[in-house]
């Protein structure tokens, strides 16, 4: 079976393109991920109150679901690699994108990972799930002192904050990096995770002179087989 995925991954690799499975994965995440920043600096200045706790249940629930596809994308990219683009050129630029991946998987891990644990530590009670759907545990906290559940909360909610900060500048250069690539350098490093539209196929049109000075355009017909 692996054999088959890589050979049809070829396939898309081989033009500089990633797999429609990679392509998913890339907008689903980015579309979570700037959901998650919204929703986390709007629900901020709700009162206390239940809509508060609705808002940070969604947000959590959302930020499992997060965390669960970075685990599988984390698979799926040691599984199958991507292309070889423009990307990989030797240089300065290579080496940045290269850090800038691996900083993204630190952020879009430890980000699910601190919120959960200031979860766990705060409001045990309230339940988590992937999704809104699937029951997820919180983290096994419970039996430490009061002391260390404050300081547990204190640092996570440090980290989830900077971590916060430091993926929204990240983003703002991924996509001015992506605007360059395909704006000024004009290679295929955006397209190649752009997804593949299809050209609709419609009947040539023959362009028939008319009357007067306008041209009419037709439909050309097909000529009819023999065979009926």
């Amino acid at each position: 079976m692996i054999t088959r995925l890589r050979a049809w991954a070829d396939s898309h690799t081989s033009e500089g393109r990633w797999t429609p499975v990679a392509i998913t994965f890339h907008w689903t995440m980015a579309a979570l991920v700037m959901f998650q920043l919204v929703w986390g600096w709007w629900m901020s200045g709700i009162p206390v109150g239940g809509d508060k706790v609705a808002a940070f249940q969604l947000h959590a629930d959302v930020g499992i679901l997060i965390l669960l596809l970075a685990v599988l994308r984390a698979i799926w990219r040691l599984m199958l690699p991507g292309p070889v683009n423009d990307a990989d050129k030797p240089g300065w630029e290579s080496k940045v994108s290269r850090v800038t991946h691996f900083l993204f998987y630190i952020f879009i891990v430890g980000l699910p990972l601190s919120g959960w644990l200031m979860l766990s530590t705060v409001a045990p009670e309230i339940p988590l799930r992937i999704g809104g759907l699937v029951p997820v545990p919180g983290l096994p906290v419970g039996e430490l002192s009061r002391e260390a559940l404050w300081n547990l909360m204190w640092a996570a909610e440090r980290i989830h904050f900077f971590m916060v900060w430091g993926i929204t500048f990240l983003i703002m250069g991924h996509v001015a990096a992506a605007l360059k690539h395909y704006l000024f350098d004009k290679d295929n490093v955006l397209s190649g995770m752009l997804p593949v539209v299809e050209e609709l196929e419609g009947e040539p049109i023959e362009i028939i002179p008319g009357t007067d000075e306008e041209e009419t355009p037709r439909k050309r017909t097909p000529p009819r087989s023999g065979a009926r």
